[in-house]
């Protein structure tokens, strides 16, 4: 029998440029959304790619990719304020 660990992390809001708040709690939703439309292509955007790729590799943790992220999410300033108060 197989248990499934829960999530330790709860979902990032992520904030689009028309003001609606997606929440990404999964590592295929964070794919996309730098896939997709990401307002910023700085170096921790590119870290955040790494730490994706790296994860699938075995090189790299979730709480590593979910770090990456975040950080991606700040510097692309699409982090919600309410998130940043926290």
């Amino acid at each position: 029998m197989t248990i499934s660990q829960p999530s330790m992390f709860s979902g990032i809001p992520i904030e689009a440029r028309d003001g609606t708040i997606s929440v990404l709690s999964t590592l295929p939703q964070m794919a996309d959304a730098l896939a997709n439309d990401w307002p910023s292509d700085g170096p921790m955007f590119l870290a955040a790619l790494a730490a994706l790729v790296g994860e699938r590799a075995g090189c790299f943790s979730t709480r590593d990719v979910h770090r990456a992220f975040i950080a991606a999410a700040i510097e692309a300033e699409c982090l919600p304020d309410s998130y940043m108060k926290n």
